[in-house]
């Protein structure tokens, strides 16, 4: 009886074995193995070109009587132009404002945003990829526009869009890309004005984003 017992007890323990054996042999690693990594130094340096700190604008129009154009004040982020007077059909300002890619990284125009003087109805126009931003309030119009050239004797701007989408390039080497942009204040009125009327606060906001 007792032989018969261990002998039993001996086929149990082989049965496990052979059951283990079997469950190893079904058994799989898998191993994913990243080799280095590495971050490359990349700049970001989209901004106004500060290489002329302050812009005088072109004037437009007959006559300097009742037209003066204010000086444009040039940072990396942001322009401010000086008290501007226009009077009369054909008076214009034109301001060359290039903006310059000193970075690694190339860019797009993402938006063009148009804010109203905050005393003046205006009807606004923000940029897309068909058409440039523009102000127009009462006799006074306001374009961000690609290209800006008079004609001295009629006094007609002609214009090309600045549209969301344009690309700004990286640096080359070491020298910046740039990208023309001119802004362009004109009284398109057909008209004197009856009355002083003063506006104040006209703005474009541009947004450059990674391309």
């Amino acid at each position: 009886m007792k032989r018969n017992y261990k002998i039993g007890l001996i086929a149990v323990i082989v049965a496990l074995c052979s059951i283990a054996i079997a469950y190893a042999a079904l058994s799989t690693t898998l191993t994913i193995t990243v080799n280095k990594v590495t971050q490359n130094a990349l700049t970001w340096d989209v901004g106004f070109d500060t290489t002329a700190t302050s812009v005088t604008a072109t004037a437009v129009g007959s006559s300097a009587t009742g037209r003066t154009c204010g000086t444009a004040t040039v940072g990396a982020t942001a322009v401010t132009v000086a008290d501007t007077t226009l009077s009369k059909p054909g008076d214009a300002c034109i301001y060359k404002l290039p903006v310059k890619n000193n970075g690694t990284i190339d860019a797009t125009l993402a938006s063009v945003t148009a804010t109203a003087p905050g005393s003046t109805s205006c009807t606004t126009t923000n940029a897309s990829t068909s058409a440039s931003a523009k102000l127009v309030c009462g006799n006074i119009t306001y374009q961000l526009v690609k290209t800006a050239s008079a004609n001295t004797s009629t006094y007609a701007i002609t214009t090309t869009n600045l549209t969301t989408g344009t690309a700004l390039a990286k640096k080359s080497g070491t020298t910046a890309t740039t990208m023309d942009t001119y802004l362009v204040v004109q009284y398109t009125g057909t008209t004197l004005a009856t009355t002083a009327t003063t506006q104040s606060g006209a703005k474009f906001t541009l947004v450059f984003n990674q391309k």
